[in-house]
């Protein structure tokens, strides 16, 4: 669902023409969910193009950013368990994106590595990305989006980092 152009009617004005429930725009987890939805829905259809979704293209970039480390470590990451991180690579690997192969300390692990064309496809995807986020918080002032990622990035570090180190990517 791409993402619609805002006109810009007072806020209050564009609740009540959605028909938007008031006790639920006080409830911070339905604007937090409604929110994730909406840019996950944009992400889906800009990226989808180039072959990728959202899970893909975030995994790249922790690979772009980290060098080749394990499917375990990726998935400590994300926040994503085992089994998923498994199917999320098989698919990257299917696409050319990505290769595993022998871990140089661990013989029991694989690590996984970005592929040349993984290089050329994440160039496009950041550009895309970067276009769904600009898009999407359009609606408010670059300093409301500057404080929303701070506040964001507050609540994230707080809830993950209260998350106990060996059930991290477990969930």
């Amino acid at each position: 669902m791409a993402l619609k152009k805002l006109d810009k009617k007072p806020e209050e004005t564009r609740e009540t023409e959605l028909g938007l429930s008031e006790c639920l725009l006080d409830r911070t987890g339905f604007l937090l969910k409604k929110s994730a939805l909406r840019i996950q829905e944009a992400y889906e259809e800009r990226l989808g193009p180039l072959g990728l979704a959202a899970k893909h293209y975030g995994v790249l970039s922790v690979l772009e950013e980290r060098g080749s480390i394990t499917q375990h470590e990726i998935g400590k990451c994300v926040y994503v368990d085992r089994t998923t991180m498994v199917g999320i690579i098989d698919d990257l690997e299917k696409k050319g994106l990505v290769e595993r192969k022998e871990h140089p300390t661990d013989r029991r692990s694989h690590a996984v590595y970005l592929t040349a064309k993984a290089k050329e496809v994440l160039a496009k995807a950041h550009h895309l990305a970067s276009s769904v986020e600009k898009q999407f918080l359009e609606c408010l002032s670059v300093k409301e989006q500057k404080e929303l990622r701070q506040i964001l990035r507050k609540l994230v570090v707080a809830h993950y980092s209260s998350t106990k180190a060996g059930e991290r990517g477990e969930g």
